[in-house]
């Protein structure tokens, strides 16, 4: 039985048919760890009394651990991107993980069982409301939910984590309380998602289960799902990670309801919100300009129901400290049914609000809140969870293309021995370089953990990564820490720059070094990758979770006092020899530093500095006014 895991994507280039970019299904999901041994505890933690009908989660009001209020256990992920435009916001994904993360350790080549969804139990015995009796057949009690195998469909490198395959299955069990057991109600096997839509034209697929058998209507029910998996056997050393994903959304069970009933009164976002920012999910405060502000917020708004519905929309920007600065009011309009053409609103008033407002000059860390809420009418629906979006804008000290979570896996593999991977931003102004904050996933065996590579710093020539300004003395090790959670890497110097820069690292060896890849967020604009020859850019949609970090300037950033000496270099980058041009040369003296802060030369600024002894590479050097004591510091490459 052969599986495929991972997305494998062929670079077509002519000069080296072996260099391939490869993205593989997340590693761990995003939870906290939690102590498998202790399911009784947790279990009595979140104990909760029947549940009365009707039940429903769209997982639009919770992220990461399932509800306990719903749902008991916690094993599949609450999630908003591992499925296209679901129902509305939010979904839950069952695969091939535990709750720490890592594979099960059942899991094998052969067919295992992976997560478990089980509900609550619900009073599907009595109806409490308007007036209590029992629940009988006739009652016409239905399950509806919607389901989709992950994968994606279209190009390859637009994917998005693994298809289960025909062997592998999605399944309902409806528990028994008379005889204590998990009855099979439903299941699907494995599928890609493009087989899907050339079947049925749709990629979520509604299901509508009748419950009829009298033996279900009890004071205890509960169903659950599951999923049961299969790894590759012939995936290479740190390639096994997730596999066989299955998303669900809009679960509902209610009574009086019929086989026809497959619309909902309901209004709701369908994608999460999105950043202010035009380029960013975040950046450091310092580079803020209103420069960086988008010009609109694309939403993506669904009406459930069977006919048009009058809708309002909204959204409030809250500063630092919760104060209203910024609202806009899109008024009513009508939002038409989502059936059955697959219709959301486009009215640009709610589908793609103007956004006239900047941040004012920032002095320090902070964030923005911003919040978009929905209604029909003027009161609402009957399912309000899905009606705000909330999105949350951070200024620290680091940029960032991807939302801080992973969905897949990125590396690079080639016949060489020397990978190096490259990530673009753009500084407004002159800042310190102090560190990378890279993610990494935790493998099978954790086989990526052995892999060496060094931090790399690169110019910006013509949009790609030019000379190399920075790289490491010593090997840094893969390390990881826990789930989503960035490991420092702090660079052996500071390192003043400004303008458009590649940071990144050069790989030692071809093993796969599966870094964090967020595929909701497209920054495959500023992502280059070199094995042999010229830079190539990436084809993969999506972000590394690769952030470098700044610091409050250092000594040796730029000096902006008007004071500071005056300091020139000519040619820069230099061969051997250079000029040398300095204010109050009387007063200045010039030093000469390496990138590991040693200081090889200390002298009285000189007219020229012959360099014809030291090795290729970038250095530094310091002019200091002995007067004032103020010193500019500046780069030179030789080459």
């Amino acid at each position: 039985m052969h599986k495929t895991p991972i997305l494998l994507i062929l670079l077509l280039i002519s000069f080296c048919a072996a260099a391939q970019e490869v993205l593989l299904p997340l590693s761990h999901q995003r939870v906290p760890i939690i102590d498998q041994t202790k399911e009784t505890p947790f279990q009595e933690k979140y104990a909760v009394h029947p549940l009365s009908l009707p039940f429903f989660d769209d997982f639009s009001d919770h992220s990461g651990l399932l509800n306990p209020n719903r749902w008991s256990g916690h094993q599949a992920l609450v999630n908003d991107g591992y499925g296209a435009l679901p129902p509305t916001v939010g979904m839950v994904t069952l695969d091939a993980l535990d709750s720490r993360g890592e594979l099960y350790s059942r899991a094998s080549t052969g067919l295992f069982q992976g997560d478990t969804l089980t509900s609550q139990p619900i009073r599907l015995d009595s109806l409490f409301s308007p007036q209590r009796r029992a629940l009988t057949p006739a009652d016409s009690i239905y399950l509806s939910f919607f389901f989709l195998p992950s994968g994606g469909n279209g190009d390859m490198w637009e994917r998005l984590g693994d298809s289960p395959e025909a062997e592998d299955s999605l399944m309902l069990e409806f528990y028994n309380p008379s005889d204590s057991l998990w009855h099979l109600i439903w299941s699907t096997g494995g599928m890609t998602l493009d087989s899907l839509l050339s079947q049925t034209g749709t990629s979520w697929q509604y299901v509508l289960i009748p419950i009829t058998d009298s033996v279900y209507l009890s004071g205890q029910f509960r169903f659950r799902f599951r999923n049961y998996c299969s790894l590759d056997a012939t995936a290479q050393s740190g390639m096994v990670g997730n596999t066989d994903m299955w998303s669900l959304d809009y679960i509902y069970l209610n009574y009086g309801r019929s086989c026809t009933d497959n619309t909902f009164r309901d209004i709701a976002f369908v994608n999460p919100a999105t950043s202010l920012l035009s380029r960013y999910q975040a950046m450091p405060w310092r580079q803020y300009q209103a420069s960086e502000m988008c010009h609109d917020l694309p939403l993506t708004i669904t009406n459930l129901y069977s006919q048009p519905l009058a809708t309002s929309y909204q959204y409030t920007i809250f500063d630092n400290s919760g104060a209203p600065v910024h609202h806009y009011d899109g008024g009513y309009e009508n939002t038409p049914a989502f059936f059955p053409d697959h219709t959301y609103q486009t009215v640009s008033a709610h589908a793609s609000p103007t956004l006239s407002y900047s941040f004012p000059t920032l002095s320090d860390t902070c964030s923005f809140l911003i919040e978009h809420v929905l209604r029909e009418g003027v009161s609402g629906d009957a399912f309000s969870s899905n009606d705000t979006l909330r999105f949350r804008q951070q200024f620290a000290d680091y940029f960032a293309y991807d939302d801080g979570t992973a969905e897949n896996g990125y590396g690079l593999t080639s016949t060489g021995s020397r990978m190096e991977l490259a990530y673009g931003f753009h500084l407004n102004q002159s800042d310190t370089l102090t560190a990378l904050d890279l993610s990494f996933n935790s493998t099978r065996g954790h086989e990526n953990l052995a892999i060496l590579f060094y931090l790399c710093v690169w110019t910006d020539e013509g949009g790609k990564p030019g000379a190399l300004l920075y790289r490491d003395s010593q090997r840094r090790h893969v390390l990881f820490d826990s789930l989503n959670t960035f490991v420092r890497y702090p660079l052996e110097i500071p390192l003043a720059l400004n303008g458009d820069i590649f940071v990144g690292f050069e790989q030692v060896g071809n093993a796969y070094i599966n870094l964090g890849f967020d595929r909701n967020h497209d920054a495959r604009s500023h992502t280059y990758y070199r094995t042999s020859g010229s830079w190539q850019q990436s084809i993969l949609r999506g972000a590394l979770l690769l952030r470098p970090r700044f610091d409050t300037p250092s000594v040796l950033a730029i000096n902006d006092d008007a004071r500071a000496p005056q300091l020139a270099i000519y040619p820069n980058p230099a061969h051997q020899h250079v000029t040398i041009s300095c204010s109050s040369p009387q007063t200045i003296r010039l030093q000469l530093f390496s990138l590991q802060g040693a200081c090889l030369l200390d002298l009285p600024c000189p007219e020229a500095l012959d360099l014809s002894g030291y090795p290729t590479g970038l250095y530094l050097l310091r002019a200091t006014d002995s007067s004032t004591g103020l010193q500019t510091t500046q780069k030179l490459l030789l080459r």
